[in-house]
């Protein structure tokens, strides 16, 4: 189980990570007047979170290699939570970044799942 949240780690952020560089570059490539009419369309919202959710997308790869590292060592919640939190919170401003962190979340549940596997309870 260390393993699959390790590869799941490393593999969800890597795709996380190579999605969140390409809204960066394609909102980069906006002319102003492009921006500027996306404004009157009522979509520079959308546009906006679009680009925070880019960057968090860039922090969900660190999360994803981060976590699958540490989860692979032995800590599995804390590699659990860092690889579900670079999954998540990204959705908070662009839904459709589920597709790209489904993985990396995976991995955070299998990390979290071995987890619970091996603390075993106390019988008394």
């Amino acid at each position: 189980m260390k393993k699959a949240a390790l590869v799941l780690g490393i593999l969800g952020g890597v795709i996380a990570g190579g999605i969140g560089m390409k809204w960066l570059s394609d909102i980069g490539a906006l002319t102003e007047q492009q921006k500027m009419t996306a404004q009157l369309m009522g979509q520079g919202d959308q546009l906006q979170a679009m680009g925070i959710a880019g960057l968090l997308l860039l922090g969900s790869l660190v999360a994803g290699i981060v976590g699958g590292i540490v989860a692979f060592r032995g800590r599995l919640m804390a590699g659990a939570v860092v690889m579900l939190a670079g999954g998540i919170v990204p959705l908070f401003f662009a839904k459709q970044a589920i597709l790209f962190t489904a993985v990396l979340i995976a991995g955070g549940v299998v990390a979290f799942m071995a987890h619970r596997k091996s603390v075993r309870p106390v019988v008394a």
